[in-house]
């Protein structure tokens, strides 16, 4: 009995050194989708266990394991006796710090900046005393959407039916679309009546148009770390209803210009023809000794003395008077 006594004050006396002199303060493992060029803090808070009074000091190393990796183990940042270490090799060593100046000073927390696709992996805060302990952190680093494209597609005639398109040409998939009619300029409007989602994922059908629908309407794209928006403006013109009742007028108001061209040819026509009457007839009488000519000519017989011109012929053509000099005998 005395024996069995001894012994359990043995084991009360060496629990102590067994218990774990390192914990991180941390539920299990992370798993984070963050942003390409966004900045993050990997948490590793710790505490010592008060029965750990060795001499050790604290050692903490951060570690990156991606899948194309291998080798040996990528320790890009450590902390010991007091001094900070950046490794090689990772691309990490000017994008990542520690948040405490002091990180023995039980936080062993990170901080990356400048996210890249590549930095994707598991990052693992091992922090030593007498033991380790070990806290893991899976980031996934993706490209946020890109700004889409918004546009329509129809006629904004009354009682038609009209597409909404929006697409967005980058971004990490999957991508997802999502319309809303904005209610004097905010977010979070709900979709009139006669919208249905169109066969591609960023179309919105609309159909027999009218005023209800009328707005502005926002397309929002989103994946896991990011959204991105655009904006269209849907107005019904006040002309578009009479667009075939104008079409009528603007035929009549051309049609009556060319009748009006037209009947001022005419006039200038019958305006000519009356001088070219009064010339002909005017020619006639002056040539009223004319003689006919069957080549359309009437003229007046030269009159001749002492073998001298005394007169010129008078020559009519059409009603146009021309002098000639007559011919000598």
């Amino acid at each position: 009995m005395a024996g069995h006594g001894a012994g359990l004050l043995l084991l009360l006396g060496l629990m102590p050194a067994l218990l774990l002199a390192v914990r991180i303060n941390s539920k299990g493992r992370e798993v984070l989708y963050l942003a390409k060029g966004d900045s993050v803090k990997l948490g590793c808070p710790y505490v010592l266990e008060p029965e750990d009074n060795g001499p050790q000091g604290v050692g903490i190393e951060w570690i990156q394991i991606t899948p194309e990796r291998t080798g040996p183990e990528n320790v890009f940042l450590s902390y010991h006796d007091h001094h900070v270490n950046y490794g090689s090799g990772s691309g990490l060593q000017d994008r990542v710090a520690f948040v405490q100046n002091d990180p023995g000073q039980h936080d062993a927390s990170i901080r990356l900046a400048d996210l890249q696709v590549s930095d994707t992996g598991t990052y693992q805060c091992r922090v030593k005393k007498n033991t380790v302990a070990v806290h893991e952190v899976i980031v996934t680093v993706q490209e946020k959407p890109a700004t889409p494209q918004c546009w329509t597609e129809g006629e904004l005639i009354e009682g038609s039916s009209i597409l909404l398109r929006c697409y967005s040409r980058g971004g990490a998939s999957p991508l997802a679309y999502q319309w809303a009619k904005l209610a004097d300029g905010y977010g979070g409007g709900r979709l009139p009546h006669g919208t249905i989602q169109g066969r591609a994922p960023g179309d919105l059908l609309i159909r027999s148009l009218s005023e209800v629908h009328a707005g502005v309407y926002q397309c929002r794209v989103t994946n896991r770390v990011g959204y991105a928006v655009c904006q269209i403006n849907l107005g019904l013109s006040p002309s578009c209803a009479p667009a075939a009742g104008g079409g009528r007028q603007a035929g009549i108001i051309v049609g009556s210009i060319l009748g009006s061209l037209l009947l001022l040819s005419l006039l200038g026509l019958l305006i000519w023809a009356l001088i070219c009457r009064y010339r002909r007839k005017e020619c006639q009488r002056t040539c009223s000794d004319c003689s006919y000519s069957p080549h359309g000519i009437s003229y007046m017989q030269c009159q001749h003395g002492d073998g001298d011109e005394r007169a010129a012929a008078l020559m009519c053509n059409d009603g146009i008077r021309h002098q000639v000099t007559c011919p000598a005998l």
